[in-house]
């Protein structure tokens, strides 16, 4: 050995110090985060500050995420015939509604967004577009039942997320784990690329879900319902603090939320457009003086049709006309399908609804669009996303254990 390779060479004690610490590297939860398939789904874990969410999230689904904005963005930039006709006008039509958006975007998720863009390699204006699409187009139903709607009086939050299952966002489906630096864990039921929420519960047992509800009393210059949803499951633990965020926040399009506390076995329903919030509770006195609502007890459920007269007066969905006097009777499948459905599952299962029935429920009410089925009853919960073009209610639900799965990320 010459003396230059045994200077080159460190010491023995040095050299144990300096394998002890690349372990402890390779071995450091949160420094590497991979995808880890658990009871047939797709989970990453993520902790950190907003911009190490982002890039950790990019890192671990990189060709995921470039696929799913490809197969999304192209699948709305085909909608003509004329390709670059076509994608002009979609870029404008997502960019259009981000520009009025993004100053009352939380500076958190603008953050995370630029991190997942670093992480990943695609553009940051792709993953802006992507999360325009939510505030411009959705369908959905949720339903929460506890008491003595329930077998055993468990609480039990179904929701069905109904979008255009031709996009394709379904063959991406990823159940996050985030840990966010100085806020409240939760369950993200989501997507590669989307860092928004449509579907989650957080440590406290806060569930949310969401319903399209067409408004013409709506703008985008606002917080997109996606990062309000998210704040809910990052800052709330109760279903007032929830409510109060909701009704708080500076909101753009309309939107019915269902809101579920598995421990206090509660929920609510949020009606909201632009300016108007309505909070029902279940069997709520409101309802029983609207003739198309079906208010049950220990249980609130909705499609897109609203219960307020208020807000009913301002809506497109079900058939509404704000330019006509007076209420227009719901009509066409979210009212027919969705609402009486759930409201005709849940009289013949009060008293014995299950995980197993909820599901049956779901199945029912679930249109061709259906893209995900989320049956929340906490400690567990059962997650099926469309395949192809068959509905997710009509695919496999696969179960999960939230509670352990938070508790692994600590």
């Amino acid at each position: 050995m010459t003396r230059s390779t045994r200077e080159a060479t460190p010491p023995l004690r040095l050299r144990v110090v300096l394998a002890a610490i690349a372990a402890w590297l390779v071995a450091a939860p949160g420094l590497a985060v991979e995808a880890e398939s658990i009871g047939g789904l797709r989970v990453v874990r993520l902790a950190g500050g907003p911009y190490e969410l982002g890039r950790r999230h990019g890192e671990a689904l990189r060709e995921e995420v470039h696929a799913s904005l490809r197969h999304v963005l192209g699948f709305f930039r085909g909608y003509l015939k004329v390709p670059w006709v076509s994608a002009m006008a979609v870029n404008w039509w997502l960019d259009s509604a981000w520009a009025l958006a993004v100053p009352f975007v939380p500076a958190d998720a603008l953050q995370e967004l630029r991190g997942l863009a670093d992480g990943s390699g695609v553009p940051l204006r792709e993953l802006f577009r992507l999360h325009a699409i939510p505030d411009r187009t959705y369908s959905c139903s949720n339903f929460a039942a506890w008491g003595r709607a329930t077998a055993g009086g468990r609480l039990i939050h179904v929701r069905n997320l109904d979008w255009d299952i031709e996009a394709g966002v379904q063959r991406f489906p990823v159940v996050f784990v985030v840990r966010p630096s100085g806020k409240r864990a939760f369950v993200n039921v989501g997507w590669a690329g989307f860092i928004g929420v449509l579907t989650g519960i957080n440590e406290t047992g806060l569930s949310i879900g969401q319903i399209g509800a067409e408004t013409a009393d709506a703008t985008f210059r606002g917080e997109p319902m996606v990062f309000v949803m998210r704040r809910v499951l990052e800052e709330a633990s109760t279903l007032e603090e929830a409510a109060s965020l909701i009704r708080q926040a500076r909101r753009t399009v309309g939107v019915n939320y269902v809101v579920a506390d598995a421990k206090a076995k509660r929920a609510v329903a949020i009606e909201t457009t632009r300016r108007h919030a309505r909070v029902f509770e279940a069997d709520d006195p409101a309802e029983h003086r609207v003739p198309y609502a079906r208010p049950m007890a220990d249980a609130v459920f909705r499609a897109d049709t609203a219960m307020d007269p208020g807000i009913r007066e301002r809506q497109i969905a079900s058939g509404g006309d704000p330019r006509r006097p007076g209420l227009e009777v719901p009509s066409g499948s979210a009212y027919e399908v969705r609402y009486l459905g759930q409201a005709a599952g849940l009289h013949a299962q009060f008293g014995a609804l299950d995980a197993e029935a909820a599901r049956a429920i779901a199945r029912a009410v679930a249109p061709r669009s259906n893209i995900q089925s989320v049956v929340f009853a906490w400690p567990d919960a059962w997650i099926a996303n469309a395949r192809g073009l068959t509905p997710a209610a009509q695919t496999t639900y696969h179960r999960i254990n939230l509670e352990q799965l938070l508790q692994q990320d600590r």
